[in-house]
Parts: C-alpha cells; sequence; structure tokens
C-alpha cells in the first residue's frame, strides 16, 4: 500500500510528541517504536456487514439503527466484551481504504469521550489485556490521524490500560488472564519508549508463570484448545518483535512456543478440529484461530501419545482418532469423555461445554439414582475397596501394534462406585473396542439396584440406520466412511441430543448402552469399519423414540452379558 512522505512525515512527528498521562500532573514521553504483527485470522465479511449496519462480533450480528456500537447496551456480555477488546480491529484490510480508517477512528474518538472506556465491561482483566495487544497491532490505523486530540488521547488510554495491568496481574485468577496481560505488558515495553523497566519486570513474571503452568499437571489452562491456540497467536507476535527491535530473545518464549504446538498437536481430530472435551468451546472464532497457527506454525500428528499437561491420551492408526480424557480433577463431569474421527469427519463428539460438577452423571456414564434408594456411605467404606479419588492409569500407548488405554476415575463416588475405561485401537485402525465398568467403592450390602448407562454424541452430520443385528447401529459419515457399532448382549437405544458448536446448539443423536450395576457393572462396546460392502437395507432414525429418562428407567437387568474377547 502506497503511503505519501508527507504521511509518513506527520505520522513519525506525532509518535514523538510529549503527552500528558491521564492523572499524572507531568509530562510523560511516550514513542511509538514498533508495531507488532497480528497472526488472528481475519472475517472477510465484516466490513460489509458494518457496512450493512451491523455489527458482527463474538458469533452475534448486532443491528446497529444508525446507533454507535458502544451506545448499544443490550447486547450479549460476549459482545460487549469483544466489543472492547477491539480484536475486531483485525477484520479491517489494508484494501478497506481511508474511510473505513475514518470510520474506525470516529469510534475511537467516541468511545474515548463518552465514558464507557471506564464502564465494567471495559475494564474486565481479559478485556484490557486484549485490547492493549490489539491497540498496538493496529497503531497505523488507530494513529494515523491528523487530529492531535485523537492521537493524545489513544496513546494516554494506552498508558492507562498499561497501568492497570501492571497493577492487577498478580491478582487475577485466571492463568490465561494473567499470561495474556503479561504477554501485552511486554509487547507495550517493545513497542512504547520509556517502559523498558516495566517490561523487564513482566518478563521475569512470564517466565516463571509459564514455567508453573508447564509443571502442573492436567492445567486447566492446557487442558482448553482454545486457550493453547489463543496463547501460541500471542507468543509468536511477541517472539517475533524482538526481532523486529534486534533484541535477544528471551529463552523461556521459544521454548513454551514449541511445546504447546506439540501439545495442541495431541488434541487434533482427523477433521482439523480440537478436542472439546474439558473445554467451554465457546469461542466461535475457534477454528480460524486454530487455522492461522496450523498455516503459521505448522502442527504435525503425533499417532498415539498421552499428552500429561493437558490430561488427554490419543489413539491414532489408519486415519482413525480416538481422544480420551484421562486427566479430569476429581469429580469433574467430563472425565473419561470420548471423541472420535474417521479420516477427515468427525463421528463422536463432545456435546462442546464442559458439564457441571457434582452432577447426576458425567458426558460419558449416566446413572440414574432411584427414589427413595440410599447411597453408599463414604463413611462404611473399607481401605481395601477404596480407591484414590485422583486415581488415574495409561497403559501400552507406546505400542507399536496397538493403543491401549486404561483409565479409573473415582469421581463417581458418591454413588459408591468407581468409573474404569479401557479403550483398544487396532493398528490397521477398523476397530475400537472399549469396556466400561462400574467399580463398587464401599463394602456392605450397597445400594440396591442403580440403572447406568454409557453414552456416545454422534456429530449431527452422522447418518444413524438400524442394523440388523439386534442392538446395533451402522453410521455413516460425510466423507463415505461407514462404521459398525454393538454393544453384544445389552440394551442399547438411539436418544435426542444437541451438540453446541461455538454459540450454536443443534439437535443431534445418542448412543446409549444400557446396564445396572447390582447385576454387573462391566459392559462391553465396539466401533468397526465396514469397508467395500454395500449397504444392507435398514431403517433411518430420523427421530428418538423416548426420553432419556424413559431410557434409563426400562433398563432390562435380565439380560445376560456376552463375554468380551479382550476382558482378563
Amino acid at each position: 500500500v502506497a503511503v505519501s512522505a508527507t504521511a509518513i512525515s506527520n505520522f513519525l512527528h506525532r509518535s514523538a510528541r510529549i503527552l500528558r498521562g491521564q492523572g499524572t500532573g507531568r509530562p510523560i514521553s511516550c514513542e511509538l517504536l514498533a508495531i507488532p504483527l497480528s497472526l488472528r485470522a481475519a472475517d472477510e465479511e465484516f466490513l460489509a456487514e458494518w457496512t450493512e449496519g451491523r455489527f458482527p462480533l463474538a458469533g452475534h450480528a448486532v443491528p446497529l439503527n444508525g446507533r454507535s456500537p458502544f451506545e448499544i447496551s443490550d447486547a450479549p456480555e460476549v459482545w460487549r466484551q469483544s466489543l472492547h477488546g477491539f480484536g475486531w480491529l483485525r477484520h479491517l484490510p489494508l484494501a478497506a481504504g481511508p474511510d473505513a480508517e475514518l470510520r474506525v477512528q470516529d469510534l475511537v474518538t467516541a468511545w474515548l469521550e463518552s465514558g464507557v472506556s471506564r464502564s465494567k465491561d471495559a475494564m474486565a482483566d481479559d478485556v484490557v489485556a486484549r485490547r492493549l495487544i490489539s491497540w498496538l497491532a493496529h497503531a497505523d490505523i488507530l494513529l494515523q490521524t491528523p487530529d492531535a486530540r485523537v492521537y493524545d488521547g489513544v496513546l494516554n488510554a494506552l498508558i492507562a490500560d498499561i497501568k492497570t495491568l501492571e497493577r492487577r496481574w498478580r491478582s487475577m485468577e485466571l492463568a490465561h488472564t494473567r499470561l495474556v496481560a503479561l504477554i501485552a505488558l511486554i509487547e507495550a515495553g517493545q513497542c512504547l519508549s520509556g517502559c523498558e523497566p516495566m517490561q523487564r519486570s513482566a518478563e521475569a513474571a512470564l517466565e516463571t508463570e509459564l514455567a508453573v503452568q508447564f509443571r502442573t499437571t492436567s492445567s486447566s489452562l492446557w487442558r482448553n484448545p482454545d486457550s493453547v491456540v489463543d496463547l501460541l497467536l500471542d507468543l509468536e507476535p511477541l517472539r517475533l518483535l524482538y526481532g523486529i527491535r534486534q533484541r535477544a530473545v528471551p529463552g523461556f518464549l521459544p521454548h513454551g512456543i514449541l511445546h504447546m504446538p506439540t501439545l495442541l498437536s495431541g488434541m487434533l481430530l482427523g477433521d482439523g478440529s480440537a478436542a472439546r472435551l474439558g473445554s467451554a468451546r465457546r469461542d466461535p472464532d475457534a477454528r480460524l484461530s486454530l487455522t492461522a497457527v496450523v498455516r503459521h506454525i505448522g502442527l504435525d500428528s503425533p499417532g498415539s501419545c498421552h499428552a500429561a499437561a493437558a490430561g488427554y491420551a490419543r489413539l491414532s492408526h489408519a486415519g482413525t482418532t480416538a481422544i480420551v480424557d484421562v486427566g479430569a480433577p476429581n469429580d469433574c463431569a467430563d472425565a473419561l469423555g470420548l471423541e472420535i474421527s474417521s479420516g477427515s469427519a468427525a463421528m463422536i463428539v463432545h456435546d462442546g461445554f464442559a458439564a457441571t460438577p457434582h452432577a447426576a452423571g458425567h458426558c460419558t456414564l449416566l446413572v440414574t439414582v432411584p427414589l427413595g434408594s440410599s447411597l453408599p456411605d463414604a463413611r462404611r467404606r473399607s481401605p481395601a475397596s477404596m480407591l484414590d479419588p485422583t486415581h488415574t492409569v495409561i497403559s501400552e500407548l507406546d505400542n507399536p501394534t496397538a493403543s491401549h488405554v486404561d483409565a479409573t476415575y473415582a469421581g463417581a463416588a458418591r454413588h459408591g462406585f468407581a468409573h474404569r475405561r479401557r479403550l483398544t485401537l487396532d493398528d490397521n485402525g477398523m476397530r475400537l473396542a472399549g469396556i466400561d465398568e462400574l467399580r463398587p467403592l464401599a463394602c456392605g450390602s450397597g445400594s440396591g439396584s442403580i440403572p447406568f448407562a454409557v453414552r456416545f454424541v454422534l456429530h449431527p452430520s452422522v447418518d444413524v440406520a438400524i442394523s440388523s443385528t439386534p442392538g446395533s447401529f451402522d453410521l455413516s459419515l460425510t466423507n463415505g466412511h461407514r462404521w459398525h457399532f454393538s454393544a453384544l448382549g445389552r440394551t442399547t437405544s438411539v436418544e435426542v441430543a444437541v451438540y453446541r458448536d461455538g454459540l450454536h446448539t443443534i439437535p443431534t443423536l445418542q448412543i446409549l448402552v444400557l446396564a445396572d450395576a447390582a447385576h454387573s457393572g462391566s459392559m462391553a462396546w465396539q466401533f468397526t469399519r465396514v469397508m467395500d460392502q454395500p449397504s444392507k437395507p435398514s431403517a433411518k432414525l430420523e427421530r428418538p423414540r423416548r426420553s432419556l429418562t424413559e431410557a434409563l428407567a426400562a433398563v432390562d437387568v435380565s439380560v445376560p452379558i456376552a463375554k468380551f474377547a479382550g476382558d482378563t
């Protein structure tokens, strides 16, 4: 993009102005020294929607009706926070022209003068950090103005946000927010003169914070793929900024950047998405951000592996990938959750939201307690029957001929049971076999009949048909792959479910395998890929026949349990 010599001269002249910071009472010399690169993906439709009178942020296209976005108070909170974070500046392409730049400058001026800059939404910790990063990355738009008042206002707002983060970052509760705040402070130190002491302090703090998080097994930070992607898209521009300023990159920075793609690749499914286990996955830009990481940094499929930092085990052979949550904290509803992809198509998915702790079940195992029944009292448990609530076993992940996971989770202890899941993926990727078992934790006669179900939520694109084998189902994926699900000797059904993709809730189906802990707490099931076989005539399921409550109440406890070949 051609820029006139006069514009460059004016820009450099304004960047060297002596400014008076808000509330300081003394001149502050603040010179813009560099502009960091932004790697975040841009929405090509943003500018067109804005021109048509809608402001699309965080999955919500809010009508403006002639108003400034900052005058809208009834929009969703996530939209308002995204607005005040100014990350939407990345959606404005270089080819947008001076008209778009003027519109942005007018919005920023309105933001500075209206008082909303000090509102609750604008002053949230993560919003302040994101705004500082966004404004530095798009300073060429914000500061390319002949109005010295606007220029001074932007830099004063930057200084105010720096002081806010300096004051607050130590008390921020979420590790992800603390890390982003420190990254923002270091970027500010690189881009603005007079901030070198603050930069050195923030560098030391970021090194310590990253070291603590990397040492923490199953850290909530690394369990959310969105958080990992978000940090990569902030850390990599920070590393490049040292090169722009011709300064040595601190050793901890490339180490952390190299560690996170390895961690993230262990959570990748065959369709290119990241596992949704253990995370809210509310960010509608998650897939765009992941694509940006893949293009700039690159991610390699690691095959079968165990990412201890995130608490996920990944089984992968011949295009079939299964990811299981083996690191959920005690009493977490996502424990032992499972996602499966076949080639480039998703098959079994998580519903997209971390379930509520202390629920009657979790995303994999559902337990129904009959009215009037009593559960085993934890005080009556004998040492021989008790399991450590954090007990988890992972084995044989490095076996070159097979992938096997054996994990036990005692979060269901409030029902007197622990949930054990064993998974084996054949080396040809054609069969994934599983055994789910409820192991009693309490001595005595137990609590009587406790129906439970293991559930498999299907991706909305998967077609389900009743198989000719009783209790089995045929699954057809969008890429042409066909799978057969069976749970020999068990009552199975297909019921209603929901799939939450970002901010959207999509109806889908789930397979339930029903059993009763009083008769036997072990059930075997398997997914087998069907290849080069014509489909048999079957009745396609268009809608669930019963509710989940009705299905659990109809458990047939008289059905014998078939012997599973791999069960020892």
